[in-house]
């Protein structure tokens, strides 16, 4: 009965945020609204298991941003909950702190009133997300190049940070792609998921100013007794440099999105100083 309850609670909580939660038409159709909360309920879920790779997150956002000699802006890309932002360290390092994602929650928001060198810019890293919706209404079949907007990034900027978003910026086109455009074929839509995430890295390997980059590359799924029944890219097989730091993300123990297997996700992080010249931590 309990538990009935809490449920029942949630829903109105998830319901209640949706209503509340600012979103233009063509982000809320295509889903990121709903992903949003989605991974919030995921978090509590599993916050215990998520904890390591959040903190190893925070921890090499801050070491590369101590390191960057530029201390005017920073800019994240993917900020998502802030569970991996530290936030609090970020603001008193740094001029300004530009937060960017597609999505903002309220606590979000809340959370970010309380620094007054930090501030919130809607977002999306891909460029695409308005043009697919539209395909999509119009029964286009045609699926829109990336094209990153690079206006976005302050020629002051001293530091930009893609935060977890990497194997993340197909997730959601994909989806729609396959609902709404379904003369494509299978293959038209993965090839085009794998230029989603190459346009993202060679953005970021374009920037003039230090780059830091924390993102999963690969998933391992285990059985019960541990054995590793299957493996793949994330990042639809991106040829990335090695890593200066990595660790795994538990991010599906077992018992939790499946009884008989758990997934945990390969994260790398790298640091980036100016045009292509990486710099260790």
């Amino acid at each position: 009965m309990i538990h009935r309850q809490f449920s029942i609670l949630l829903m109105l909580h998830e319901f209640l945020t949706s209503l509340t939660t600012p979103c233009p038409t063509h982000l809320r159709a295509l889903g990121y609204l709903y992903e949003a909360i989605a991974l919030r309920g995921r978090y509590r879920r599993n916050r215990a298991a998520w904890q390591p790779h959040l903190d190893n997150s925070r921890r090499f956002v801050l070491a590369a941003a101590e390191r960057c000699s530029d201390k005017g802006n920073i800019v994240i890309l993917g900020s998502g909950l802030l569970l991996d932002v530290p936030l609090a360290e970020l603001s008193a390092l740094f001029r300004e702190v530009v937060l960017m994602d597609v999505i903002c929650l309220p606590e979000v928001r809340r959370q970010i009133r309380k620094y007054d060198n930090v501030h919130f810019v809607e977002h999306d890293a891909t460029n695409i997300a308005e043009r697919l919706y539209w395909n999509g209404q119009e029964r286009i079949s045609e699926l829109p190049e990336p094209a990153p907007d690079t206006s976005v990034i302050d020629q002051n900027s001293g530091l930009v940070v893609s935060l977890n978003i990497l194997s993340q910026l197909w997730v959601v086109p994909r989806a729609y792609a396959a609902n709404h455009l379904r003369a494509l074929t299978e293959d038209q839509v993965e090839e085009w998921c794998g230029r989603l995430v190459a346009s993202h890295y060679d953005y970021l390997r374009s920037l003039p100013c230090d780059v830091c980059l924390v993102a999963d590359h690969e998933f391992v799924k285990r059985d019960q007794a541990g054995q590793v029944i299957s493996r793949d890219s994330t990042v639809y097989g991106l040829e990335l440099p090695k890593p200066d730091d990595s660790w795994i993300w538990n991010i599906g123990p077992i018992g939790k999105d499946s009884r008989f297997m758990s997934k945990e996700l390969i994260v790398g992080a790298w640091y980036f100083q100016g045009r292509n010249e990486v710099r260790r931590l």
